[in-house]
């Protein structure tokens, strides 16, 4: 046997040579294997969630584009999304200044995408 060879073996070839114990891989390969799975299961919990709020945005971003109101609207303004009778309209008016079905509040952004506004920051 050639002296690389020899350097490979998991044992010694001689009485003089020091006891050859191989580490546990196993109980190494389970706690990061779980740890691992865990990593992959928190972020795909993480993205699905971010999916979700993706999917409602785009569906409210749909309710709104579908909306009828006779102006342009400009980036940064607030606009209020009401139901009257049936159908959707979007308006300055404020909330606490009109009677009708409130939908929700949004800020039309230079991407061209409208953002709910949280209702504490308008009234």
């Amino acid at each position: 046997m050639k002296k690389n060879e020899q350097a490979l073996l998991p044992y010694g070839l001689n009485s003089n040579v020091p006891a050859i114990t191989l580490p546990d891989t196993d109980l190494f390969k389970s706690e990061r294997g779980s740890l691992a799975r865990n990593y992959f299961e928190n972020r795909l919990e993480l993205l699905n969630r971010e999916y979700q709020e993706l999917v409602n945005l785009a569906m409210e971003n749909e309710l709104i584009y579908k909306a009828q109101y006779n102006f342009v609207p400009r980036v940064g303004v607030v606009y209020h999304l009401y139901d009257i009778e049936g159908k959707i309209i979007l308006s300055l008016i404020a909330p606490n200044e009109w009677d009708k079905k409130y939908l929700g509040s949004y800020e039309f952004t230079a991407d061209s995408v409208w953002q709910k506004v949280d209702n504490s920051e308008i009234l």
